[in-house]
């Protein structure tokens, strides 16, 4: 095959050299004879030797001419019928009527003989508008008593006997514009004839309709093809648009069965289209399927909701959103045993779309729920044990337990389908080409898998959270449910052994176990139990298999701890800070201990720390000490000493070495002055910060640098604040709204140079010890 490419390759190369030879050729010709012609036309004065070429070719023109002809003739027409009708008496009408239809319909046979088709074509579309206005023109003069007809009736009659005559007037002048003409006008008819029937039968006439076209795409040719497939879809679209809302009103069982039957026609109808558009194997006949099949998708849908409605509306309790979710996940399972691609695609997006949308309708209830124990944080250890206090939020209810629990369910089925079957542990441990029909060979396949699970674990931890309020269960068995959900995805987190998986389940168990403590917060006891079995768990990643869980659960486990030896002070009698101080400290220093444990790891010693200077600041606050700097400035100094001794001996970073004692003693200080109305410190601070910013500069290191610098556009910031608010009062309105938007010009009108130097300075931040 690449060798008979090749070979056709050289032969086009060979074809095309000689095209431009030939065509240069009969160039140099016509110009010597353009030359020749434009010199005799000039005459003596020369007056066409400089006139310039044709701008438009003389098929242009004369299609032009032609569009307009018939345009204005068709105008003519319908301005005598409508207008000038009144002027003549009955026969005359008629003759006229007569005359001029029979003389325009025989143009065209005239004029294809002359071998004028163009003109013959626009000749036949004034003959369609006048068919179609000799029809309003006998209804309007009562002619045999038309005017008594009903008026949908007779519009289907006129619409079917034109395309009838449509039909006949193609096959005997062969010309191609009646043919399309004639279907699109046959559309209406069946629709028209239901007249003041129910709209179930209106439907049965659209899907009819739509039936007929399949014959005319199927075995039709050219544009009677193109326009049977266009008019299909759309007469299947409003097909669908008017009788799924009709059905899914159905007030009983027996009546959706009997608004649904067009509905399964047309799937059934759809179902046929596809399988006749994707058995020839062409990429343009399945993109035309997976079109269809978005719209039998949609249809397989409605039918069994439809059906589902009536016995779900439960007075009370609204189940009626399983009645569209099942049968939503029901056709994305569906979907992936087609065999074709782009028809697959289509039906799962359409069924996911729809679960997406119902769960979306619960998801406001569900999030509420989950906001809930915050309320707790309000009323510390003033909730009952009965479960009758809970905070003013809608609930959720056992639909919306029921809705994740089936959206959960249907993702992990649809899942298992796509990576070919179970052992789901050996599919999710595979790699790409040992997955199994139909994903074999396909890399998305892994990564389907995986958002999937991911999706229906999701869920299923989202219904077994709401699960307690949804049943209204005490407050003991909902914290106690919470609590073992929250161990139970530590554990899968910490036995993972794909490495994605223990990711998902980790990434799952940190909000799930910082949901439980912040509901433990209802009760004494239940916070002093609760938070030392949730430390516990997230300390088992400390022996996970994936060893980037590690530092996260040792992260969880302190925090756990830090709020246990919080809720141990409130519990003994503490002040808040005080108690908080304590937290923070115990949080500290575990950390720190497993920083010492792994060696020393930087990112510890930074977490350790900073949780010891938020105790000790905490600590300042509860005794209520105003003049920080008296017990900061003295640490500061001896951390400031010890960095100084430890970069002589080492060259360690600037942070290691400064950045702890420079926060230590500025960071309090900048909180305390957005608090004091003495200027004394704001300006002492303010020298203080640009020293340490000018020490950074100078030495080229990071810490000093960005330490000072914050503090002192902080300091800045707080200063300027009551002249900018006065001004911003005392001018108008518009004014910063006009200032903002002069800068956004200016900023994106010097975006590449504005971009430039935030680079230039980001690199020599860099470029600092």
């Amino acid at each position: 095959m690449d060798q008979a490419l090749a070979g056709l390759r050289d032969q086009q190369a060979r074809l095309q050299a000689r095209r431009t030879e030939l065509l240069g050729i009969l160039r140099a010709d016509a110009a010597g004879q353009g030359a020749a012609s434009a010199r005799a036309a000039a005459g003596p004065g020369g007056v066409g030797a400089g006139a310039p070429g044709r701008e438009v070719s003389p098929g242009a023109a004369k299609n032009v001419l032609l569009i307009l002809g018939g345009l204005l003739l068709t105008v003519a027409a319908v301005v005598f019928t409508v207008v000038s009708w009144g002027q003549m008496s009955m026969a005359g009408r008629a003759a006229v009527l007569a005359a001029f239809t029979a003389l325009v319909m025989l143009a065209p046979v005239v004029l294809i003989r002359r071998r004028l088709t163009a003109t013959a074509e626009t000749v036949a579309g004034l003959a369609v508008v006048l068919l179609l206005l000799d029809g309003y023109a006998a209804r309007r003069v009562g002619f045999l008593g038309l005017d008594a007809l009903d008026a949908s009736h007779y519009t289907a009659g006129v619409f079917g006997l034109t395309a009838l005559i449509l039909v006949a007037y193609a096959r005997g002048t062969r010309l191609r514009g009646p043919a399309p003409v004639a279907v699109v006008l046959a559309q209406p008819v069946l629709p028209l004839l239901t007249g003041d029937l129910p709209e179930t039968w209106l439907v049965v006439m659209l899907v009819a309709t739509a039936a007929l076209d399949v014959p005319l795409v199927r075995y039709g040719r050219g544009a009677v093809r193109v326009t049977a497939a266009v008019a299909g879809s759309g007469v299947a679209t409003l097909a669908l648009l008017v009788g799924a809302p009709d059905a899914l009103g159905s007030p009983s069982v027996g009546q959706a069965l009997a608004r649904s039957a067009p509905l399964v026609a047309l799937a059934l109808l759809g179902g046929f289209v596809t399988w006749l558009l994707t058995r020839p194997g062409k990429a343009q006949g399945e993109t035309w399927a997976a079109v269809v099949t978005v719209g039998t998708a949609l249809t397989l849908i409605a039918v069994p909701a439809a059906l589902a409605q009536p016995v779900l509306d439960v007075p009370g309790t609204d189940w009626r959103p399983l009645a569209y979710l099942v049968p939503a996940l029901a056709v994305v399972l569906a979907a992936a045993w087609l065999p074709w691609r782009r028809v697959r695609l289509a039906g799962t997006a359409t069924g996911g779309m729809v679960a997406l949308l119902t769960t979306l309708v619960v998801l406001p209830r569900v999030v509420a729920t989950l906001v809930a124990p915050l309320a707790w944080l309000d009323v510390l250890w003033t909730g009952t044990w009965n479960g009758r206090q809970w905070p003013p939020f809608e609930m959720v209810t056992p639909v919306d337990v029921a809705v994740l629990g089936t959206l959960a369910a249907g993702l992990l089925a649809v899942a298992v389908k796509a990576a070919g079957g179970w052992p789901l542990k050996a599919v999710a441990e595979r790699g790409t080409g040992g997955w199994p029909a139909p994903m074999k060979g396909a890399a998305s396949g892994v990564l389907v898998f995986r958002v999937l699970a991911v999706g229906a674990l999701v869920a299923g931890v989202l219904m077994v959270a709401v699960v307690p309020q949804a049943f209204a269960m005490p407050y003991p068995a909902a914290l106690a449910v919470r609590v073992v959900l929250a161990v139970a995805l530590a554990l899968a987190a910490t036995l993972g052994r794909a490495p994605w998986w223990a990711v998902a389940c980790a990434l799952v168990a940190g909000p799930a176990s910082a949901h439980a403590a912040a509901y433990a917060f209802g009760s004494e006891p239940a916070t002093l139990t609760a938070l030392p079995i949730l430390a516990a768990a997230a300390a088992m990643a400390l022996v996970a298999r994936v060893k980037e869980l590690r530092i996260w659960g040792l992260g969880f486990a302190a925090l756990f701890l830090g709020l246990e030896a919080v809720a141990v002070g409130f519990s003994l009698g503490l002040r808040v800070l005080v108690a908080a101080s304590v937290g923070f400290a115990v949080a500290g220093v575990l950390v720190l201990l497993r920083s010492l444990w792994a060696g020393g790891a930087s990112g510890l010693r930074y977490a350790g720390t900073t949780l010891l200077l938020l105790a000790s600041w905490l600590r300042l606050g509860a005794d209520e000490v105003t003049v920080v700097e008296a017990y900061t400035v003295p640490c500061s100094l001896v951390l400031l000493g010890s960095g100084w001794l430890r970069r002589r001996r080492a060259p360690v970073s600037s942070w290691a070495a400064y950045g702890t004692g420079l926060s230590f003693t500025m960071l309090p200080s900048l909180v305390v002055v957005y608090s004091d109305t003495e200027w004394r410190r704001s300006l002492a601070l303010g020298v203080v910060a640009l020293a340490v910013l000018f020490a950074g500069a100078r030495s080229r290191l990071q810490a000093p640098t960005v330490v000072g610098g914050v503090v002192l556009a902080g300091v800045v910031v707080r200063e300027l604040a009551p002249y900018v608010s006065e001004m911003l009062l005392a001018v108008p309105r518009w004014v910063p709204i006009a200032v903002g938007g002069v800068l956004l010009v200016v900023v994106g009108a010097t975006y590449e140079a504005r971009m430039r130097d935030l680079r230039r300075a980001r690199d020599v931040l860099r470029a600092m010890g």
